[in-house]
């Protein structure tokens, strides 16, 4: 079951809700309820993004702030370029590995 409920848009995004709604034949309704959903869901991704990294960085390996900049240098050349390995270790046994 779906409640109801009313929120205020500023007049200037309420004319643009309504142009895409009419646009794409849907109602206010259905575009701002999907727009909900879409935001939930990228806020739902970055949380879960946001722990992934908590659950490497506890596991003790990084990569350097030089080696990250030289990868980023290097994307605007070549967007394809690899990410770098991790190069700084906080347990001295994870190096072997």
């Amino acid at each position: 079951m779906a409640d109801t409920f009313s929120i205020r848009l500023p007049d200037d995004l309420r004319a643009e809700v309504d142009r895409i709604a009419a646009d794409s034949k849907r109602s206010r309704a259905f575009i701002i309820k999907e727009a909900v959903e879409a935001y939930v869901e990228d806020r739902r991704a970055y949380h879960t993004a946001i722990e992934a990294a908590l659950v490497e960085a506890d596991k003790g390996v990084f990569v350097s702030a030089a080696n990250v900049q030289t990868w980023m240098e290097a994307l605007v050349n070549d967007p394809n370029a690899l990410p770098p390995e991790p190069d700084v270790f906080k347990y001295a046994a994870d190096r072997s590995s």
